[in-house]
């Protein structure tokens, strides 16, 4: 018989033998706590209600959370944007010097050639 099958043969046993189930009693302080104590109406009101503030506070801490996380996205989409439009600022700058260069090259090649070809009339003469 594999595992299944004995969870199977297990579970229907205890179907068949309701009358040996019972509920467990907790124990507190080595005490047990009465069946009707444990099924009051003002100890199971007072539980939900517990559990309700518990799971109010989480949800608050939930939110909160969210909202921290939010406002640090969009401080990060904010330095993103900024930093987009510092390296399009950057960028331009660099090509405005490389036309700089490219002129001050194109002048001083210029300079060049008409001192050489003044040097060279001067040395004909």
């Amino acid at each position: 018989m594999n595992h299944n099958e004995r969870l199977a043969a297990e579970l229907e046993a205890q179907k068949k033998l309701p009358a040996q189930r019972r509920t467990t009693i907790q124990s507190r302080n080595g005490r047990k706590d009465s069946y009707s104590k444990k099924h009051d109406p003002g100890v199971l009101s007072s539980e939900i209600k517990r559990e309700l503030a518990l799971s109010r506070e989480r949800e608050h801490s939930y939110e909160v959370a969210l909202t921290e996380r939010d406002q640090i996205e969009a401080e990060l989409q904010r330095k993103v944007e900024e930093s987009k439009q510092r390296e399009a600022y950057l960028e331009n700058e660099l090509a405005n010097m490389w036309i700089l260069v490219a002129k001050l090259k194109k002048s001083q090649g210029v300079d060049a050639d008409e001192f050489s070809t003044e040097n060279g009339k001067t040395d004909d003469i």
